[in-house]
């Protein structure tokens, strides 16, 4: 098991901030990118990280490793813009909403980054094979609670979805996001 916090922030300045107090402890952090359309809140966004790292305005270690979790509507455009960011920072993984029901082959194609699919607590593992074939998703992660705020309370029973993939043959990685501290 490893443990990588989830930053939720409004802006670049609250983000670099929450990353310089966590960097003592963890290395490894998933950034939540917000629109305010696929979910209620709107966070820091990808430009702003584009901006401040190419500007020199800031500089993040090169040890540091970042997922991003996309909860927007347009992901197209935000995996391009991550493919630009990947030249300023090391990214290890994107998770896109199953429920938008992303042409999955087509995005594993055309960008380099690893893709992976969030299911919210709404939906099944089942629904995802139904979609995608499991042995190609390089990542699965598990929303634990309802998308999109901080503080929305943990839902214990999306629990269940760990071992259902596992009994649907999905070998590769799964996370968990969500008031795990809780």
């Amino acid at each position: 098991m490893q443990i990588c916090p989830s930053i939720l922030e409004p802006d670049i300045k609250s983000l670099l901030a929450t990353i310089d107090r966590l960097s003592p402890f963890y290395k490894y952090f998933q950034i939540d990118i917000a629109d305010g359309i696929y979910v209620p809140n709107k966070t820091v966004q990808i430009d702003d990280l584009i901006y401040y790292l190419s500007n020199q305005v800031t500089k993040l270690p090169t040890n540091f490793i970042f997922d991003f979790h996309l909860m927007v509507k347009d992901y197209k455009t935000e995996i391009e813009k991550l493919e630009k960011l990947r030249n300023l920072i090391t990214i290890e993984n994107v998770f896109i909403h199953f429920d938008l029901l992303p042409n999955y082959q087509l995005l594993t194609t055309n960008y380099s980054l690893s893709i992976g699919l969030a299911l919210n607590p709404k939906d099944s593992a089942t629904d995802l094979t139904t979609h995608y074939p499991l042995p190609t998703t390089p990542c699965i992660q598990i929303m634990s609670v309802v998308p999109g705020v901080q503080g929305n309370p943990f839902l214990p029973e999306t629990l269940k979805k760990i071992e259902q993939l596992r009994l649907l043959g999905y070998k590769s990685k799964i996370f968990l996001d969500g008031a795990v501290n809780d």
